[in-house]
């Protein structure tokens, strides 16, 4: 795999905004719902009222691709699923260590950095989410 790029996340930059999500389920699902998102930044409020990150992005490591029975996923400088391949088994998302894999409608979901110009990356307003 040499150089891949990797999304990367700087929560001290975050103000919380969601956009990220946001556009992520626009341009692969065609509609603004969030839980359709493959990129997640969760933003909460601890009792304190100091503003807590939940970070859960696709970093590459690979296990999903290593563990996929039937071959669906590739990996070279992205994840793919290949849909009309995966059974929808969920091993795919049960070893996922950042548990980032999405099962829907029997079939995996995982970010794939829109072909490697991740869409959340340009639509940061503060320059939280990079992609290098």
């Amino acid at each position: 795999m040499g150089n891949v790029k990797r999304l990367r996340f700087t929560k001290q930059k975050c103000i919380g905004c969601q956009l990220c999500g946001q556009v992520c389920s626009a341009t692969h699902e065609g509609a603004f719902v969030p839980s359709k998102a493959r990129v997640f930044i969760e933003t909460y409020y601890d009792k304190g009222g100091d503003l807590k990150y939940k970070d859960s992005y696709c970093n590459l490591c690979g296990i999903c691709f290593k563990n996929c029975p039937t071959g669906a996923i590739s990996m070279d400088d992205k994840i793919l699923v290949d849909h009309d391949v995966c059974i929808g088994c969920g091993t795919c998302a049960a070893k996922c260590p950042r548990k980032v894999v999405r099962l829907r409608e029997e079939k995996s979901y995982i970010c794939d950095t829109c072909n490697g110009d991740p869409m959340c990356v340009k639509v940061c307003p503060q320059g939280a989410l990079i992609f290098e």
